[in-house]
């Protein structure tokens, strides 16, 4: 059969034989499978045993691992070197990529329709049907393959040796295992942010995303806010007033009346916001393929080290016209999870609770008050509810006194820890957050003698937001 991207495979191999560093960007996106070329399918496969052993691929490192082979044939291996002979260097290579996938792509459409559509003459459920069709496209879509990983046990100790030794000098310095979380209760609890699906579960009102971002800024690593709710005005008055150590005014920051020490205040927290590595997607009804195609890209960069979506039943699942929403939202969240264990990152899922938590006399959350939950509990590694007894104007059992600012995290699910409550408090805006011993920076403590960085409105900069 004719091969039209016969010589994109011939290229790509070229490329990967050269004098360059660019081969660890190439073989993280496809593999052997994208070859129809067998002699180019043979090559790519010893160019990625030696990437997988440290080292980079060349003509000797690759005789010498073919060799090493049952399937050693000079004649073959002398033909694979031609093709590096006709690189020019200024190919596009994510263009090339791009066209395998595509031919990957359609190689297997046909195929999966084939194997699915088996089960209409099975007599089986045409939801299943549908659900297993959409499931396998979009594994198609995301990875190019419906390849499956074996991993042998020798690999998974030695991989858990060296993560306990990582875990153990991190704890001997005093540093969390998992991202920070910027409160040192809910750190102790969990070890920060672990590589999971996090479920943080609220009614409306209780501060989810404003938890989220504080989160989201704390841990100083890279990562994307999914912000499918909220104006894009109104999330980054929230990140100012989290990075201004409460010296601005909420109200006068929206409503433009801030006075010359809290504009001093204001410029500086600018200068510390903008240069944070937190990116935001900004976009009403995101589809969960879509984010996952966003989230994949940023990871291969090493810009994305955990993920924020706010929130669960705001996404929407690309082809779904099943009409029923709690199975809509089940796929939703089991491709999230999927996505995660992937990309061994944290995913901080917020998701709606709805309003039966609110008929209990102590208005706690539980794993029943989901909305919409399918199977969002048994698809999350840790599932955590925030709950503000003073929005209920409620007391404190043991000592009678009402609640002040005090905020929880109630663990229900906890699949590396116990479950429990975790307490700390929140200012006066749901701004910031604190733990119970410590006191926040209060507003009437500005200095006037600090001096604002030049203003962003005078620079040209790609603002993240």
């Amino acid at each position: 059969m004719n091969n039209p991207n016969d010589q994109i495979e011939k290229t790509l191999i070229g490329i990967l034989l050269s004098p360059n560093e660019i081969y660890k960007e190439i073989i993280s996106q496809i593999g052997p499978h994208h070859f129809e070329n067998d002699l180019c399918r043979k090559t790519f496969y010893f160019i990625k045993k030696i990437s997988d052993e440290n080292k980079r691929p060349d003509p000797v490192s690759l005789l010498n691992a073919w060799k090493s082979s049952e399937s050693f044939l000079m004649p073959e291996y002398a033909e694979a070197l031609k093709t590096s002979q006709n690189v020019t260097y200024n190919e596009n290579i994510p263009e090339l990529i791009e066209t395998l996938h595509n031919a990957l792509i359609t190689r297997n459409i046909t195929k999966i329709y084939y194997e699915v559509g088996i089960g209409l003459h099975e007599n089986k459920p045409g939801r299943d049907i549908a659900e297993e069709m959409i499931k396998r496209l979009t594994k198609l879509t995301e990875e190019g393959s419906e390849l499956q990983k074996i991993v042998e046990m020798p690999e998974l100790t030695t991989n858990e040796r060296e993560a306990y030794y990582r875990r153990a000098e991190l704890a001997k310095s005093g540093q969390t295992s998992g991202l920070e979380t910027g409160i040192e209760s809910v750190n102790k609890f969990t070890g920060g942010w672990q590589n999971e699906l996090i479920i943080i579960g609220a009614r409306p009102s209780m501060g989810k995303t404003a938890l989220a971002l504080f989160f989201g800024m704390q841990t100083g690593k890279p990562g994307i806010y999914f912000n499918l709710e909220m104006s894009q005005s109104q999330l980054t008055q929230r990140l100012i007033l989290q990075n201004s150590n409460e010296r601005i005014r909420s109200s006068a920051l929206r409503d433009g009346t801030l006075s010359n020490e809290e504009l001093t205040h204001f410029e500086k927290t600018i200068g510390i916001v903008e240069n944070k590595p937190f990116k935001i997607y900004d976009k009403a009804g995101c589809g969960v393929n879509e984010a996952i195609r966003i989230i994949k890209r940023h990871a291969r960069l090493n810009q994305c080290e955990w993920v924020v979506i706010d929130y669960l039943q705001l996404m929407s699942l690309e082809g779904f016209k099943g009409g029923n929403r709690e199975a809509e939202v089940s796929q939703i969240s089991r491709t999230l999870k999927a996505a995660q264990k992937e990309l061994n990152i944290p995913f901080i899922v917020l998701a709606q609770l709805n309003r039966k938590c609110e008929e209990t006399s102590d208005k706690k959350p539980s794993l029943s008050h989901l909305r919409e939950s399918g199977s969002i509990e048994q698809d999350a590694d840790t599932v955590a509810f925030i709950w503000r007894p003073e929005y209920y104007d409620l007391k404190n059992e043991e000592t009678g006194a009402p609640y002040t600012n005090e905020i929880f995290l109630l663990f229900e699910k906890h699949r590396q820890g116990a479950t429990g409550s975790v307490g700390f408090r929140h200012n006066s805006t749901m701004s910031s957050f604190h733990g119970m011993n410590e006191s926040p920076n209060q507003f009437p403590e500005l200095k006037t003698n600090l001096q604002p960085n030049k203003s962003f409105y005078e620079v040209d900069r790609d603002l993240p937001f």
